[in-house]
């Protein structure tokens, strides 16, 4: 348990304190610097990315994750990640198809040149490729140990998607300049990122050998594993990216804009936690799976890993609802301030998404990802229903909105339903009863007595206020937990 007050906590804490507030800094000046429709735009061209990265990438980055410390420990590591940046290579080429096709034959674009529809093509198959290159080595660097070097890259990685990001845009208005810059950064941050994972010993003898496909990934774990999780993460797009493209169709990229602010604000908070744990805990856990060597040691770990995140998440939602107002104004343009309900609707999906996206560990671990398919397919039909309604019923977004809070709390408890089929996990009941107490009544308050807006102190000061309440309410939930304990008694790769 010291392990948690340690060196590794503390570059950890620091290197997501540093990124959050970067990324908190990148909010504010996107907003400032792109309209609604030029943000809107934005979220459209994101969201081929976010397709890419679920449905057709993902699957692969979670074996790749899974095995990375075998494969590190037998020196093929290097040799499997050609294959993998080659697939995502083809990848690329697609999505810049796609991009190209649907930039031509919609409106979304507005009265751009054919030309500036080709770049926007390039520029999202680019930010595919480094983008998924700097989460892969950025990633296994931190997995493997090397958490100085990671935290440095990820941060480095940032910093220069948004110098760059700004520079382009300033001169430049536009959603494809915006990405262009982070582009730019992630490119960077990838090569140097891969250069210091390839200088581990025990990497270089076996970094140029060419192995063979079937040993990288087997046709076996190919269906097994990848296929399910593919249509799994495919439905999960879904639910969470694919309604805005409805959005844009019948209400207009402007429109889109607006809600895509509000959610996007809770979906970088909640990011933020998520990071913690995924350089922090993951890490732990990963070795405890790798290592097992029954389900009942599985199932420890998976039970662990929840009962530590799960009332955190909790905790961390409410207090984005309760402070929905004085987050909004603080983050983002005058502009966008009309958009504090989406913030607290946000809260609750990204509850529901992490949460979820928690419990679908379960399968991943023993590789049995089929269960992942009925909790995703039943949200994403829940809000395609929602978005028919929303237009041809309610004539509201805000009724869209709805149907994605009932969707995420639909999808989690299905969830939870078929993972627990697949592998026990034992729940600490009176930490989850405490975290979702405390979730509600701050979404009650958000509700019906609102903290207002103010100006900037008075927005800082309840936010600071809240920020303190919360971390004091993750600290009872923290304190003398035994899971906690157990998965930081795993020990990781050499530093």
């Amino acid at each position: 348990m010291s392990a948690f007050l340690g060196r590794d906590f503390f570059v950890v804490m620091v290197s997501r304190v540093l990124t959050a507030l970067i990324a908190i800094i990148s909010v504010r000046i996107m907003t400032a610097l792109l309209a609604p429709l030029d943000y809107g735009q934005w979220v459209l061209l994101i969201g081929f990315q976010t397709f890419c990265g679920l449905f057709l990438i993902n699957p692969l980055d979670q074996h790749v994750f899974r095995h990375a410390h075998a494969w590190w420990d037998g020196g093929q590591l290097l040799a499997y990640m050609k294959k993998f940046e080659k697939y995502v290579l083809y990848v690329s080429f697609f999505i810049f198809l796609v991009v190209f096709g649907w930039a031509i034959e919609f409106d979304s674009m507005g009265d751009a040149s054919i030309a500036k529809r080709l770049a926007a093509g390039l520029i999202v198959a680019s930010i595919v490729y480094v983008a998924t290159s700097n989460m892969m080595y950025v990633t296994l660097l931190n997995v493997l140990g090397y958490r100085i070097q990671s935290a440095f890259f990820a941060i480095l990685t940032v910093l220069l998607s948004l110098g760059t990001s700004v520079a382009l845009t300033f001169f430049n208005k536009g959603a494809i300049y915006w990405i262009l810059g982070q582009a730019f950064g992630a490119a960077v941050g990838a090569y140097f990122a891969k250069r210091a994972l390839a200088r581990g010993a025990n990497m270089i003898a076996d970094a140029n050998k060419n192995l063979p496909l079937s040993d990288f990934l087997s046709r076996s774990t190919f269906l097994a594993f990848c296929v399910p999780l593919a249509a799994a993460t495919g439905f999960m797009w879904l639910q969470y990216t694919g309604y805005k493209f409805w959005i844009d169709s019948i209400w207009g990229a402007k429109e889109l804009g607006y809600i895509a602010v509000g959610l996007g604000i809770t979906s970088q908070l909640a990011a933020i936690v998520e990071s913690l744990a995924m350089q922090f805990l993951y890490p732990y856990f990963s070795r405890c799976i790798s290592d097992a060597k029954s389900d009942m040691q599985i199932s420890v770990a998976l039970s662990d890993l929840m009962n530590v995140l799960a009332p955190i998440y909790a905790i961390w939602a409410g207090f984005n609802a309760v402070c929905s107002a004085a987050l909004l104004e603080i983050l983002t343009d005058s502009r966008y301030h009309i958009a504090t309900r989406y913030v607290i609707f946000g809260a609750l999906i990204e509850y529901a998404r992490c949460t979820t996206n928690l419990w679908s560990n379960s399968a991943r671990a023993i590789r049995r990802t089929r269960g992942l398919i009925p909790p995703y397919a039943l949200g994403a039909v829940v809000v395609l229903i929602g978005a028919w309604l929303s237009n041809w019923y309610f004539h509201s977004i805000t009724a869209l909105a709805i149907s994605l809070v009932v969707a995420g709390a639909m999808t989690v408890c299905t969830m939870i339903f078929f993972m627990q089929r697949i592998i026990f996990v034992s729940v600490d009941v009176p930490r989850y009863i405490f975290g979702f107490l405390i979730m509600g009544l701050c979404t009650w308050v958000s509700i019906y007595y609102p903290i207002p807006g103010g100006d900037l102190l008075h927005n800082m000061l309840t936010v600071f206020i809240g920020g303190v309440i919360s971390c004091l309410l993750a600290a009872i939930v923290l304190r003398r937990n035994h899971a906690l304990g157990r998965l930081l008694e795993s020990k990781l790769g050499s530093v």
